[in-house]
């Protein structure tokens, strides 16, 4: 397959991936769409399956395209984490463990618990911010919409999921990879 532009750390992205990436977003569009229909716009159960129509497109994404995140973005400052342990990040995780969230989606491949698999860890942790933080912002368009034409009751339920489903990952990615970056520097002998 031929090869198009470049991303992250000139790794390329084949025609094959941008028809990979198009094709999620369509169908992206089109389970949006048809939520909407069924539900309507300013259901809760809508906003609801928006976040998860969104989340399941954004990790599509990501494995198609694949970027490196190494930008300083992704350094967690000791300050944050104080901040966001007093925000409850560590209730959300045992919520996350209470549900059944974290044995859903926990990756063997990524992480068994070994020394050996602490680096891949904390890389699916830029991965899953760099998604979250992308779908907060993507999210800010049907919640000013929804205030532009005094839906409240639409905007509410967008804002609040958003916040539990994106805000809070954000905080729970971050808050893991200092403990993971820690415990890299220490098997490095850093």
């Amino acid at each position: 397959m031929a090869d198009l532009p470049q991303v992250h750390g000139g790794q390329r992205i084949t025609v094959a991936r941008w028809l990979g990436i198009a094709a999620t977003l369509v169908l992206g569009v089109a389970a949006i769409w048809l939520f909407a229909r069924i539900l309507g716009l300013r259901s809760p159960l809508f906003a609801f399956e928006l976040h998860f129509v969104l989340m399941a497109v954004a990790a599509s994404i990501d494995r198609l395209a694949a970027p490196e995140l190494r930008s300083r973005w992704f350094d967690v400052g000791a300050g944050e984490v104080r901040i966001f342990e007093r925000l409850g990040v560590h209730a959300f995780r045992r919520f996350l463990g209470a549900i059944g969230w974290n044995a859903l989606i926990r990756d063997k491949r990524m992480f068994d618990g070994t020394r050996a698999t602490l680096a891949s860890y904390e890389r699916a942790t830029r991965h899953g911010e760099n998604a979250h933080i992308w779908l907060f912002v993507v999210v800010l368009a049907p919640i000013a919409w929804a205030l532009w034409k005094g839906w409240w009751d639409a905007a509410f339920w967008l804002g609040s999921m958003s916040v539990l489903f994106h805000v809070y990952p954000v905080m729970l990615q971050r808050t893991m990879r200092a403990r993971l970056t820690a415990l890299l520097r220490r098997v490095r002998g850093e």
